[in-house]
C-alpha cells in the first residue's frame, strides 16, 4: 500500500512531521505483522551514560568524534565533543538526558556540549562553534560571552509547571467534520473551564465547563475551515488562560478518502486476529499521519504501542507525531520508552 504524501499550503502549521523515518515506518508494519520480529535480539546498552542520543535519523546523519565516524543511527550514543552533521535531505533531532530535543534540518551541523550531573543548575547544552550551516529548527538563542549558538534550556520532560490549562486535542491537526470533543490539562480547584473558539462558522464563541473536555455540535464546523482555540481556567485566586493552538477541518474530499480507508479495513479490524487488527490500526494510523489527521494517528499508534510496548519503532513514530503538534514533553517520553527497547 502507498501512503499518499501531504502537501501543505504555505505556512500552514498542519504539516507533516519533519522528522520521520519512512524505512523505520516500514520495519514497523512488517514487524507488526510477522510474529517472528518478537525474537528479535536487542541492542547492547553502552557502559557510559550518553551526553544525548540521536532519537529520529531521517537521511544520511554523521556523527564525528575525533577523526573517528561513528555509527549515526536510530538510538547512537553521543558524547561531548561529538558533531552530528545533516547532508541536503536528512534530518535529524538529538534527545538529551535533561529531555531537550535538538531538531536539525538538512544540511545543519552541531557539537555536542558539555552535560553537567542531573540535578544541576544549567541545562544540557548543545553548541555550534561554526556559522549556522543549515536550519537548527527550533531552541536556538545567541547567547552572550560565548561563541556560535547554544539551546535554550528549555527542558521537555516538564509539564504544567506554569499551572495553566494546556489544550491537548485538537492541536496542530486535520480533523473531520462532525461534532468534535476539545480535552485539556485539567487545573486543581477549578470554578469552571471558559473555551474561547476563533474561526469562521457558527461555532465561534466562548463555552463553559465544569470538567477538562466539552464537545462541539457536529454542525458547527465546515469542511475547509480554520480553527483557533484556547482555555481558561477559573479559580478562587482568578483566571488562568493556556496559550492558543489551530486546528483544520478537512475539506469532504479528504474526509472521503479516510472514511474509504477505514471501510476497507473493517474486515481486518473485525476479523478477531490479534496480527490482522494491529496491521490494519497501523495502516490507517500510516495513512491518518501522512493526511495530516495527527491526532487521529497517534490514537491508532498509541493503542498499538500499548499492546507491543517492546516495539520502539512505534514509539518512535509517536515521538515525532507529538513534536508536530507542539507536546515537546509526549515526544520526548515516547523517544527515551523507544531508545530502552
Amino acid at each position: 500500500m502507498r501512503i499518499p504524501e501531504w502537501t501543505h499550503r504555505g505556512e500552514d502549521v498542519m504539516m507533516r512531521p519533519k522528522l520521520l523515518a519512512l524505512n523505520v515506518l516500514a520495519a514497523t508494519a512488517l514487524a507488526v505483522a510477522t510474529a517472528a520480529s518478537a525474537g528479535q535480539p536487542a541492542k547492547a546498552t553502552p557502559k557510559k551514560d550518553p551526553a544525548a542520543v540521536l532519537a529520529v535519523v531521517s537521511g544520511n546523519v554523521n556523527v564525528l568524534r575525533g577523526d573517528t565516524k561513528i555509527d549515526g543511527s536510530f538510538g547512537a550514543a553521543l558524547q561531548p565533543g561529538d558533531i552530528v552533521e545533516t547532508t541536503a535531505g536528512a534530518q535529524a533531532a538529538v534527545l538529551f538526558d535533561s529531555g531537550q530535543i535538538i531538531e536539525l534540518g538538512p544540511g545543519s551541523k552541531i557539537t555536542i556540549g558539555s552535560v553537567p550531573a542531573k540535578g544541576g543548575d544549567n541545562p544540557s547544552m548543545a553548541q555550534i562553534p561554526d556559522a549556522l550551516s543549515g536550519g537548527l529548527n527550533k531552541f536556538a538563542r545567541s547567547t552572550d560571552g560565548a561563541e556560535g549558538m547554544s539551546v535554550v534550556p528549555t527542558d521537555l520532560r516538564g509539564s504544567g509547571k506554569s499551572g495553566k490549562p494546556d489544550p491537548l486535542s485538537p492541536r496542530n491537526t486535520r480533523v473531520s467534520p462532525g461534532a468534535l470533543s476539545f480535552t485539556w490539562s485539567p487545573i486543581e480547584d477549578v470554578l469552571e473551564y471558559r473555551l474561547h473558539l476563533e474561526g469562521p462558522g457558527k461555532a465561534a464563541g466562548t463555552y463553559t465547563s465544569s470538567a477538562a473536555s466539552w464537545t462541539a455540535p457536529k454542525d458547527g464546523f465546515t469542511p475547509g475551515q480554520r480553527w483557533t482555540w484556547s482555555v481558561e481556567a477559573v479559580t478562587a485566586d482568578g483566571s488562568l488562560s493556556s496559550e492558543p493552538v489551530v486546528f483544520e477541518v478537512a475539506s469532504t474530499d479528504q474526509s472521503n478518502e479516510i472514511s474509504a480507508l477505514t471501510s476497507r479495513l473493517d474486515p481486518l479490524m473485525s476479523s478477531g486476529d490479534a496480527t490482522r487488527m494491529d496491521t490494519a490500526a497501523y495502516l490507517l494510523g500510516s495513512y491518518c499521519r501522512s493526511a495530516g489527521f495527527y491526532g487521529d494517528a497517534i490514537n491508532q499508534l498509541e493503542g498499538l504501542s500499548k499492546r507491543h510496548p517492546d516495539r520502539k519503532e512505534l514509539h518512535q513514530e509517536l515521538g515525532s507525531l507529538y513534536q508536530a503538534v507542539g507536546r515537546n514533553d509526549r515526544a520526548a517520553e515516547e523517544y527515551r520508552l523507544a531508545l530502552a527497547n
